[in-house]
């Protein structure tokens, strides 16, 4: 699935995503990855929906979002309830959705110049 070109290139943008791969920009990305609109980090360490833990959203609020978009792969799982609490205590929401939907998701709201992290659960078949 290809994606719409982002009107600012100084801004990290998903250009492509197809299950196990995810072009950002010029960079590509075939393991669990997060990404703001001017940073990556290629090898966040969340395989799966079961090993995400606060200790692993800490890392996505230290970004200081407003609202962390979390891809949970091809299809959409829900992590436990109180994840969901932990980033409302912060004041940060936590949306969550299969890759394809998250990745568009964050390339929209990007636009608004919105901070955003997109966190993907990449898994390898």
């Amino acid at each position: 699935m290809k994606f719409t070109e982002h009107r600012d290139s100084n801004i990290y943008a998903v250009k492509k995503y197809e299950p196990g791969l995810v072009i950002v920009n010029n960079l590509s990305f075939d393991q669990s990855c997060y990404i703001t609109q001017t940073k990556t980090e290629s090898d966040w360490p969340c395989k799966s929906i079961d090993a995400l833990s606060a200790e692993l959203l800490d890392e996505l609020l230290n970004e200081k979002p407003e609202v962390i978009i979390l891809g949970t792969g091809e299809t959409q799982h829900f992590p436990e309830p109180k994840l969901f609490a932990y980033c409302a205590h912060k004041g940060v929401g936590l949306e969550v959705m299969a890759n394809d939907a998250a990745c568009r998701t964050y390339n929209v709201l990007t636009t608004e110049d919105r901070e955003i992290v997109l966190a993907l659960i990449i898994n390898q078949a």
